[in-house]
Order: structure tokens, then C-alpha cells, then sequence
């Protein structure tokens, strides 16, 4: 089985997050062994972007020693069903209104079809697939093909997995818990939506051989052993997958180097830098309170805000010009205002930087672990909050109150910043999220070499059976 060529077809959910997070799987994979070609699939929007990280990094960036990742990353178009609400620009959550998630989502699941035939084509020898999609674990299982889901972060998976398989039990982890406070009021379709994902997850969990995450057991230990145990299969950590700085997108080179000159010219820690990823789009409200306490604190701020293409409500041009009068109270020599794309990374490691205010998705939270930036949390939707209070138990950032999710003040906003910024207890978080970066950056990171080997096995044992 090793020396014959092992081919592994990924299917990752259709977002950036999710695609990047099954790239750089992708490229560690075909790394660490040079019988593993990968076939990677996904619809031509997001297959577009990809083909842009391959043709400006030809040479593959994450090290030296790492070999260009399309001499065996083999880009398969999958084609969704094509509707005047969902056409194939929008077969992306990248700039979706969030409303039209769950259509994205039927729409994928209604593609069977065309997996079938991907499958019929590629006639891998493992299935790697996202959580949402146990419809391709189906297909692969019926052609005698193994398959493995593969999760972002493992404490939002356990309780959700707690909630599913043990209705009515406290979950065993009280530092982790949901409440009113970390909900966001939703009506009877998007209640609905929420039955069906977790259904979908349960499902994925027990089509699956075994688990891949991409954690660390430094960080999330009891909780890789607690889903382990609830799902009956062993759980894999991957390690952060975060590619070399160098690796990301570049963005506007002037755009880049403006930003950069103004965090240049701050002072040391001082700077918040706040963003909510690009798939997440503050709502008008929201966005007034958070506008509100960035300029009651005083502190310095680089604020990037995106915008969906498709603006349904109508307050894009309210929301821009939100900010604009912000940018404009505040001065240039307070706060800079980034509607385009800013280079994340850089202005993370920077040192005049003082503080992340992010939703916690979870490859921010990794991003702001990996650099040992304190963090303020802000979560809004799904994992985040679960997300947020991991990193208040870890000791590396503070939760903003909420009295369910986008009902915030900007007062609070204000007090954490300041707290963060200027108090002993945000020297602490400093201090934590400092040695946990050690930490991380110290590791063996040798979860790679024995992930590879559980896919090598899988398959020998399947072609066996």
C-alpha cells in the first residue's frame, strides 16, 4: 500500500474558512506522504480563488522544503443546480446574505448527482468530508469507500454532539454552556435550520471512520476525549494548519502598505484590531453600538467591515456611512476604517497591535492563539460563542456581554476594551496568551505523520474487507 498511489477525495463546505482549512489539510497531507495525490472539490467560485493562491504562490510558500501543492492537488469542479435566487457566483457563503445559507445548503445537498459521477470518475480510495454533507459519506460508503469527517473545533462539536445524543444532561464541562445570553433570538425556520444541521452532524459522526479537527490537545484535550467518547470513534487533531504569512492573499499592494504605515506610527500594544472574518455581516444595529464603543474608549482602532454582494435590507449605504462619520469623529490618528480586504496576519504579529476584537470563528481564534494576541470576543453566530468561552478558560481573552447574541451596548464594548488595554486583569490575558503562543510554537506538531498513517491503514483494511 505504500508504495502505490493513494487518492483522497475532499469535499469541503462551501465557504473560504472551510475550502482554506481543507487546503492546508491538503498540502500537509501530500507532504508528509509522497504516494497521496489529492482531489480536491468544490464549485468553480471557490475553485477560482484557489487556482489564485496556486498561481501566486507556484512554489508553495508554507517552507522551503514543502513541494508545489498542484503538482498533486487536482482542482474537481462540482456543479450545483443553478436558480435565479442561488446563480453560480453565489455558490459561496463568501458575500451570501445569511437568510440564503440554508438554501446554499439544500442547493448542495440537491448536487448528489453530480458527486456520484465525481466518484465514478475519481474512484478514490478515501473520502474526506465536511460535517454538513453526511449525503457524500452515503454515496462514497455504497462504492465500498471509506470515510472520514473532518471538523474545525472540538468544543462546539462535543456539546453540540452532548445535546444531540444526551437531551436533558448538563454537559459535563461547566466552564462551556448555553444560555440565553450566547443565543440569538431566531424564529420557527431558522429553529428549524438548527434541528437540521445538527441532525446532518450526528449523521456525519457516524458515517465517518474515524474524526479529523483541526485543534491542538494542548488546548482542547478533555474535549477531543469527550466527543471521542460520545461518537464511539477516535478523534485526530490536526494542529493549527495556519499557512506561512507569506502564503496569504496580498490584497491591494497599496492598500497593504497604507494600513501598515498607519499601525507603524502607533504606539506599542496599543491598536484594537477589529474584524468579524468574511463570511459574517454585522447588522446595521450592531454595527452602531460596536461604532459607538470603539469611540467611548478612547483606544486606537483598525476596523475592517465587509459588506454582502446581494444587500437584501437595504442598509449598506446607512452602515457605510456609519462609518464614515466614525472615521471622521475619531480623527485619522484614532481610527482607520478598512471596507476592502486588510492584511490580518501581518497587523496580528505586529507589536504596536494591543488587542483582537473578533467573532471567534474558530481560524481566528487559532490566528490569535498561534501569535499570543489577547483577545475580546464578540461572538455572533454558531460555534463562536462556544468558541469565546474557551478562550476566556484558557485565560487568553475577555467575553464583551451580551444578553443574546447582537444585543450588546456600547458601554460594555468600551469597558472590555479598556479593561483589555488598560487593566492588571488584561495584563494577565496578555501574559496567558503569550505563553500559550510559546507553548503552541514549541510543539512537535507530529500529528501530521500519524494522521497519514490512520489514512494509510484505512484504506489498506478497506481494500482488505
Amino acid at each position: 500500500m505504500d508504495k502505490k498511489t493513494l487518492g483522497v477525495l475532499m469535499l469541503p463546505w462551501l465557504s473560504h474558512g472551510h475550502a482554506n482549512r481543507f487546503l492546508e489539510l491538503a498540502k500537509r497531507l501530500i507532504h508528509e506522504r509522497d504516494n497521496i495525490s489529492i482531489y480536491f472539490c468544490s464549485t468553480p467560485i471557490i475553485l477560482e480563488s484557489i487556482r489564485d493562491i496556486f498561481n501566486r504562490f507556484p512554489t508553495e510558500t508554507n517552507s522551503s522544503s514543502l513541494p508545489p501543492p498542484q503538482t498533486r492537488i487536482n482542482l474537481v469542479e462540482i456543479r450545483l443546480p443553478e436558480t435565479a435566487e442561488l446563480p453560480p457566483h453565489l455558490h459561496t457563503t463568501k458575500h451570501l446574505p445569511s437568510h440564503l445559507i440554508p438554501t446554499l445548503s439544500r442547493t448542495f445537498a440537491q448536487s448528489q448527482k453530480s458527486f456520484s459521477a465525481i466518484l465514478d470518475t475519481v474512484r478514490p480510495d478515501l473520502l474526506i468530508f465536511d460535517i454538513f454533507q453526511p449525503w457524500a459519506a452515503h454515496l462514497s460508503r455504497e462504492r465500498n469507500i471509506p470515510a472520514v469527517v473532518y471538523i474545525g473545533c472540538t468544543v462546539a462539536a462535543s456539546l453540540f454532539c452532548h445535546s444531540y445524543f444526551k437531551p436533558g444532561k448538563e454537559f459535563p464541562f461547566p466552564e462551556i454552556r448555553l444560555t440565553n445570553d450566547n443565543r440569538r433570538q431566531k424564529g420557527p425556520k431558522d429553529e428549524q435550520h438548527v434541528q437540521s444541521v445538527l441532525e446532518r452532524a450526528a449523521l456525519s459522526w457516524q458515517l465517518s471512520d474515524f474524526v479529523i479537527t483541526r485543534s491542538f490537545r494542548e488546548v482542547e484535550s478533555k474535549y477531543i476525549n469527550y466527543l471521542s467518547s460520545l461518537v464511539g470513534k477516535e478523534v485526530v487533531p490536526t494542529g493549527s494548519l495556519i499557512p506561512h504569512i507569506s502564503n496569504v492573499s496580498a490584497g491591494n499592494s497599496q492598500e497593504v502598505e497604507s494600513v501598515m504605515n498607519w499601525l507603524d506610527q502607533r504606539k506599542s500594544q496599543s491598536v484594537v484590531f477589529v474584524s468579524f472574518g468574511s463570511e459574517y455581516f454585522m447588522p446595521y444595529k450592531e454595527m452602531e453600538q460596536l461604532a459607538h464603543g470603539l469611540e467611548l474608549s478612547g483606544a486606537c482602532f483598525i476596523w475592517v467591515a465587509r459588506f454582502p454582494k446581494m444587500n437584501t435590507e437595504g442598509t449598506e449605504g446607512d452602515s457605510k456611512e456609519l462609518l464614515r462619520r466614525l472615521a471622521e469623529r475619531v480623527g485619522p490618528e484614532r481610527g482607520l476604517v478598512v471596507t476592502s480586504w486588510a492584511p490580518q496576519r501581518k497587523i496580528l504579529v505586529h507589536c504596536n497591535l494591543g488587542a483582537f476584537l473578533t467573532h471567534c470563528g474558530w481560524s481566528s481564534v487559532i490566528e490569535g492563539m498561534q501569535v499570543g494576541v489577547p483577545m475580546l470576543a464578540l461572538p455572533l453566530e454558531w460555534d463562536q460563542p462556544f468558541n469565546a468561552q474557551l478562550m476566556v478558560e484558557l485565560g487568553i481573552g475577555i467575553e464583551i456581554p451580551q444578553h443574546g447574541l447582537g444585543n450588546f451596548t456600547g458601554e460594555d464594548v468600551a469597558a472590555s476594551i479598556k479593561q483589555i488595554l488598560q487593566s492588571e486583569s488584561g495584563e494577565r490575558v496578555r501574559k496567558n496568551a503569550e505563553d500559550l503562543a510559546e507553548v503552541i510554537r514549541n510543539r512537535k506538531d507530529d500529528e501530521i505523520p500519524y494522521l497519514a498513517n490512520k489514512i494509510v491503514e484505512l484504506v489498506s483494511h478497506a481494500k482488505e474487507s
